[in-house]
């Protein structure tokens, strides 16, 4: 149930932050009904001196429904402008995680629900006596200023966040965290051995679109009862088409219990209906997905119209630490959730996989850059200092094979010799524990 209310929330999640303030709005509304209408007493809470005059109530919040119109209009414009940055000058994939942010689209939010209460309130107090003190026009104010502290803010963090070096920085702290998480689970996790399995039993997709999330709390009822592992191949933020293979159900038993095997199509389709397909993928667990920014970042300043090679290098080198934290475990899998009889577990890529993925379009569009060629090479010496044993050789291989490329397309021997200076030092310095051990460390 938790995860189809976030998968609910996530599509649904820019026309909320975007009306929410209408809801205040409405109770603002309510409180001058009360308060105004009905005469309920308020100098208990607000001394008389802050009431307003109904003439001067009517005269602020005409004026303030001009001002908020205005503003949002002039707020919308700007977001509009940064978003056309966002695309030109880093990736396309960053304007969404820009729109996403709750003080982006709230502020419209903000401006469109102040709009409405400042119009509504008008209808309300047409009919009040001039003489009277009422509360709406305070209100009005309190709000007014409330909307001009938080466009402050936005101001301030769209000023930020325009620069590359805090985008790239955030980026990589939330994949940072992520991926922390991810290698702290695949530390704790352990499986059944190889040799309990009796059967194995594919599953397939009911639907189609992006692997978003698991509903494990149906899927664990389900299996609960059953000695077995549920071994979940597909990652999540893949693509995935209905009736493709989804995982694979290991009993430790020959069969299905015979009231289980009577209906077991119903039965598998039930477990593959866990598995929450949407058509965005699921920013907020995928590591991946920022990890494909920092890249697409990096390709966008080595690209021929923006030539920064600098931005690349430092997207390299958050890449090449992320992945080296990420290789610290020996395992590549997680343990999601147990009982005394069932598992459910999750496999992630292998090494080889998260190197290709993550380097295979730097090493070709970055291949006749020496600096880029060499801030590759420099980030895979890094990961291999890092990583745990199991995963040196694979990351030793795909070294390699970055330097030949590399090699090969440098066009002087000056720029030769400067790559194979660091694959000098990486084979030389690759078994020494103790060089290993520091880097571990910071």
């Amino acid at each position: 149930m938790k995860a189809k209310v976030q998968l609910w929330y996530s599509n649904h999640k820019n026309i909320i932050n975007t009306t929410k303030f209408l809801f205040i709005s409405i109770v603002l509304l309510i409180i001058v009904w009360f308060t105004d209408v009905n005469q309920m007493d308020v100098t208990v809470v607000l001394p008389e001196l802050m009431l307003l005059s109904v003439e001067m109530s009517k005269s602020l919040l005409t004026t303030l429904a001009g001002v908020f119109l205005t503003v949002a209009t002039f707020t919308f414009t700007t977001i509009l402008t940064v978003m056309t940055t966002y695309s030109s000058s880093f990736t396309p994939r960053v304007v969404q995680r820009f729109i996403n942010k709750p003080h982006v689209l709230s502020l419209i939010g903000i401006f469109i629900g102040g709009f409405f209460y400042s119009v509504l309130s008008l209808f309300i107090l047409q009919d009040l006596p001039t003489d009277r003190r009422i509360l709406a026009g305070t209100l009005g104010v309190f709000y007014a200023i409330a909307a001009m502290i938080a466009f402050m803010l936005f101001v301030q963090q769209v000023i930020r966040d325009i620069k590359g070096v805090n985008l790239i920085q955030d980026i990589y702290d939330e994949a940072k965290i992520l991926i922390e998480q991810e290698a702290d689970q695949r530390k704790k996790s352990q499986r059944f051995e190889e040799e309990k399995i009796g059967k194995s039993i594919r599953l397939y997709a009911n639907a189609t679109g992006y692997f978003y999330d698991i509903n494990f709390e149906i899927l664990l009822d389900l299996i609960k009862d059953l000695s077995c592992e549920l071994v979940i191949n597909k990652k999540i933020g893949e693509y995935i088409s209905k009736g493709v293979y989804l995982a694979d159900l290991n009993l430790t038993q020959k069969d299905l219990p015979e009231e289980l095997n009577e209906d077991k199509a119903e039965f598998l389709s039930k477990i593959a209906d866990c598995f929450l397909l949407n058509r965005i993928k699921n920013i907020t667990r995928d590591y991946h997905h920022e990890l494909t920014t920092l890249v697409e970042i990096a390709l966008r300043a080595i690209s021929p119209g923006i030539n920064d090679p600098n931005t690349a290098i430092d997207c390299i080198g958050k890449i090449s630490n992320l992945l080296g934290q990420l290789f610290s475990t020996r395992n590549k899998y997680i343990v999601v959730n147990t009982t005394e009889q069932a598992k459910i577990i999750y496999t992630s890529y292998t090494v080889e996989e998260e190197l290709y993925l993550s380097f295979y379009q730097l090493i070709f569009y970055g291949k006749e850059d020496p600096s880029v060629a060499y801030a590759i090479l420099e980030g895979l010496y890094l990961i291999y200092m890092i990583a745990d044993d199991s995963a040196k050789t694979s990351v030793k291989e795909f070294f390699d094979y970055a330097y030949e490329i590399a090699f090969e397309n440098m066009q002087t021997s000056f720029d030769r010799k400067h790559l194979q200076s660091i694959r000098d030092d990486f084979i030389e310095n690759r078994d020494d524990q103790s060089d290993t051990t520091a880097v571990r460390e910071k």
